[in-house]
């Protein structure tokens, strides 16, 4: 019995030849991660607040939209906002609105958990010692309290963006022309899967790193400042 092996003749140069579209699906995934992250930053602050807030109630809405985001798996959300809600409610999402939509909502829960912990990081005395100088609740927050967290907090907001980065790439099966979507479209192109895939791989890797490296690198400076 004869075996014939197929050898796989590598295709390096349609990388090259393809760059310009390359470029452009990563940077929509860079755009749909950055949009993303900005609405979790503020989402996620004001659910941090309404879950430290003293009444049940607010503190409870708060709660259940935590535990209902980090439980909620961010492809089945996707495919919820982008195809469910349009067929229930009539409401029609562009793909990258709907991709920036679910992986911000989703990403909003963990960031409120990342923000609390950083405001009850800082010592309780303060927040007595504003109060007794006259500043109101606001006052407290805006000039003490949330300037501190912040920088408690820096480290794990970098890591956060680092998943944001990676969850983005999902982004590619509601339609959206971003590094996944040209990879699998070039894939079947030119039958050069490996090629493709690989390219997006390594890039969606080599800007993770490069984020975490500047996240790190800004945690230092905000150190050594002070």
């Amino acid at each position: 019995m004869v075996e014939l092996v197929m050898e796989y003749n590598f295709q390096w140069y349609l990388i090259t030849r393809n760059w310009q579209p390359i470029l452009e699906g990563l940077l929509m995934t860079y755009y749909i991660a950055v949009a993303a992250m900005l609405l979790a930053l503020v989402l996620g602050l004001v659910l941090a607040l309404m879950r430290l807030a003293k009444q049940r109630f607010v503190s409870g809405i708060a709660q259940v939209y935590i535990e209902f985001g980090r439980a909620m798996p961010l492809y089945v959300f996707l495919l919820w906002i982008y195809f469910g809600i349009a067929f229930a409610l009539d409401i029609i999402f562009q793909p990258v609105e709907a991709a920036v939509l679910a992986l911000g909502l989703i990403t909003a829960a963990y960031m409120a958990e990342i923000y609390r912990a950083g405001i009850m990081a800082i010592d309780q005395g303060q927040f007595e010692a504003s109060r007794a100088l006259g500043l109101t609740i606001p006052q407290v927050y805006r000039d003490v309290v949330l300037p501190q967290a912040f920088r408690i907090v820096l480290p794990a907001t970098g890591n956060q963006f680092v998943g944001v980065l990676k969850g983005a790439a999902i982004a590619a099966v509601i339609g959206v022309a971003d590094l996944m979507f040209f990879a699998r479209e070039a894939s079947l192109q030119y039958f050069t899967y490996f090629e493709f895939y690989t390219t997006a791989g390594l890039l969606l890797i080599g800007s993770t790193v490069a984020f975490a490296g500047l996240v790190a690198l800004a945690e230092r400076k905000m150190r050594w400042g002070g």
